[in-house]
């Protein structure tokens, strides 16, 4: 395996975990591919990616500090990858008869297009590392504030990921009669949203491109509820832990 494809295996194993509600297995498959990201030459968004699910894992494991740390470089990684979209290197091809004809007529309104779609998956992916980040600032996944930004957030999402997307299921999240299960089942698909994307990935032509939309798509989201459940795990195995109980 290629460092990327191991990077990509461990975070769609990250998202697997989530959905069994295995959390801890899930913030050490999370920190495994951040020190792959660190440690080999991959493309900026997927370092990105790496540094905000890192932050996703040190929250996880309850370490505060370290989650604010590195959704802070993570800010800054998802910060550089949308000032470098500008010179992204964007293919004329189509996907489809009507692009290519597109493409061969008017070159630069698709690359515009394109360019400015891109853009947009980046803020999407920025706006998700911020959002996390707040989970940790305001500590209270039911304040007014994390409300707030939860339905703007929302809002972006739906019109850049899709309605249906994993990430806008787990913002709509309700709190009411939320158990653990449902909570965690919204990343569930994923592994099937990512299988899907890469099925169209190949259209671009282009390995900045494919790795800008793989990057987006393995940022993890913690909703308001997922935070909240979290909490109670990590509630629940210090209680077992205090008085003698397996976890």
């Amino acid at each position: 395996m290629t460092e990327i494809e191991t990077w990509t295996d461990q975070s769609l194993r990250s998202f697997a975990a989530m959905a069994r509600v295995q959390i801890d297995e899930a913030a050490r498959l999370w920190l495994r591919a951040a020190e792959i990201a660190e440690a080999a030459p991959l493309s900026a968004p997927v370092l990105a990616a790496s540094r905000s699910n890192a932050g996703v894992a040190r929250l996880i494991l309850d370490n505060a500090n370290d989650a604010r740390r590195a959704f802070r470089k993570a800010e800054e990684a998802w910060r550089l990858v949308i000032s470098s979209i500008a010179t992204l290197d964007i293919p004329m091809t189509g996907a489809t008869s009507f692009h290519f004809r597109l493409a061969t007529k008017v070159p630069h309104a698709l690359i515009e297009a394109r360019r400015r779609r891109y853009r947009q998956l980046a803020e999407a992916a920025l706006g998700i590392t911020r959002f996390n980040r707040l989970l940790v600032d305001d500590g209270d996944p039911a304040s007014e504030i994390v409300a707030l930004h939860a339905r703007d957030l929302m809002a972006i999402l739906k019109d850049i990921l899709g309605p249906c997307s994993p990430e806008v299921r787990l913002l709509a999240a309700p709190a009411e009669q939320a158990t653990d299960a449902s909570v965690f089942s919204s990343y569930a698909p994923k592994a099937a949203d990512f299988a899907h994307r890469q099925r169209t990935l190949s259209a671009t032509l282009s390995e900045d491109c494919a790795a800008l939309e793989a990057a987006v798509t393995l940022t993890a989201l913690l909703g308001p509820q997922t935070f909240s459940a979290v909490r109670r795990l990590r509630e629940t195995k210090k209680a077992r832990s205090e008085i003698g109980m397996p976890h």
